[in-house]
C-alpha cells in the first residue's frame, strides 16, 4: 500500500457505500458502530475528495435515523466509535519494504451534537481509489445499515461482492477466519445456529438481497457452506425501469453488437476487473474463446453486474 492519495475515477452518488476490500477484511475486528461510522463517512470521503486535513462530520440524528437507533444514545455511540477507532490500528509495508502501521482516526472533535473525524491517507485511499488494482464493493447505504447483528454487515458485504457470480463458497475454515469466530464455533451445529441463520436472517427481512446456503460435504463430513445471492424481485425491478443517473449508463449494452461485446470482454481492465467472476478450472477460465463466449452472454443476461465502470468505455483500448 501507499500512502499517496490518487484520484478516484468512477462518481458514485451520495447514498452508495463504495470501499476497497481491504477495508472489509477488517471489518471483522470492529464494533458494530465502528462500521457504522466508517459507512456513513465512505460517500463524503469519495465526494469532497477528503484529505488528512479534512474532517468529516456525522451527526448523532443522521447515525440514528439511518440505523434505527434512539437520537439520545446516537451521540454517545458515535463518541464510543471514534474513539475506539483511533486506538485500533493495520499496518502494510511501503515502498520500501519497510513496515508501517497506522491508526484508523488521527483525529476526532466533539461538538454539540456532532463529532468530526479525520482519516489517515491510507485509509481515505482505500475509500477513495477504486480500480481494477484496487478491487473494491459496493451497494446501497441504506441496504446495510439497518442490520443490527454481530456478523450481518460482514456477511452481507461478501454477498454482494459474489452478487455478480450468482453464488460463492466457503469452507468452514475460511468462515472462521474471514469473521474471527471463537472456538466456540467449531460445531457445525453452533455455527449455524450463531452465525449464520441469524445473519441471513436479517439480511433476508432488512436488505436488498435474499441468501441460502447448503452444505458442502466430503463424505459424510461438512467442509464448507455455498451460498447463493439474488437480488429482490421488487429492487431488481425497480433498478430496471430507473437507474440512478450517476450509473445509468454503467449498465447499457444498447446498440452494441457481438463484436462490439466481444471487444469489450477482451478488453485488458475488463479482464483485471472480472475475472474473480469465473473459475480458473471453468471453460471461462482455461481458454480465450471459453472466456469470450461467457462474458458476452453475462452481458446480454444481465450487464447491471458489471458496475465498475460504464460498459462502453472498455472498447477503448
Amino acid at each position: 500500500m501507499s500512502s499517496k492519495v490518487e484520484t478516484f475515477e468512477v462518481k458514485y452518488p451520495e447514498n452508495w457505500v463504495v470501499m476497497q476490500n481491504k477495508i472489509m477484511q477488517t471489518f471483522h475486528q470492529m464494533t458494530l458502530d465502528e462500521k457504522r461510522l466508517l459507512i456513513l463517512a465512505s460517500p463524503v470521503a469519495r465526494l469532497i475528495d477528503a484529505t488528512e486535513k479534512d474532517a468529516i462530520e456525522i451527526t448523532a440524528e443522521k447515525f440514528a435515523n439511518a440505523c434505527g437507533i434512539k437520537v439520545n444514545s446516537a451521540y454517545s455511540q458515535l463518541e464510543e466509535a471514534s474513539k475506539t477507532l483511533m486506538q485500533r490500528s493495520f499496518s502494510y509495508k511501503n515502498d520500501r519494504g519497510k513496515r508501517v502501521r497506522v491508526t484508523w482516526v488521527i483525529r476526532s472533535v466533539y461538538e454539540d451534537g456532532f463529532i468530526s473525524v479525520c482519516f489517515p491517507d491510507e485509509v481515505l485511499l482505500m475509500l477513495k481509489v477504486l480500480n481494477a488494482d484496487n478491487p473494491y464493493t459496493k451497494y446501497k447505504q441504506d441496504s446495510v445499515l439497518k442490520l443490527k447483528g454481530e456478523y450481518s454487515i460482514d456477511l452481507y458485504h461478501i454477498a454482494k461482492k459474489f452478487e455478480g457470480m450468482k453464488r460463492f463458497s466457503i469452507s468452514l475454515d475460511e468462515i472462521k477466519q474471514e469473521f474471527s469466530l471463537p472456538p466456540s464455533y467449531d460445531h457445525i451445529s453452533n455455527l449455524k445456529a450463531r452465525m449464520i441463520k441469524p445473519a441471513i436472517k436479517e439480511i433476508n427481512e432488512k436488505t436488498d438481497i435474499n441468501i441460502t446456503y447448503e452444505n458442502i460435504k466430503r463424505g459424510r463430513t461438512v467442509t464448507g457452506l455455498k451460498f447463493t445471492v439474488k437480488p429482490k424481485a421488487n429492487i431488481k425491478k425497480g433498478l430496471e425501469e430507473k437507474r440512478d443517473p450517476y450509473t445509468a449508463d454503467m449498465f447499457t449494452i444498447d446498440g452494441l453488437n457481438d463484436k462490439q461485446l466481444g471487444r469489450i470482454v477482451r478488453n485488458p481492465n475488463f479482464v483485471a476487473e472480472y475475472n474473480h467472476l469465473v473459475s480458473p478450472t471453468s471453460p471461462a477460465g482455461q481458454s480465450q474463446q471459453g472466456w469470450d463466449l461467457e462474458m458476452v452472454k453475462r452481458l446480454k443476461e444481465d450487464a447491471s453486474q458489471f458496475g465498475k465502470r460504464p460498459i462502453k468505455d472498455y472498447l477503448e483500448y
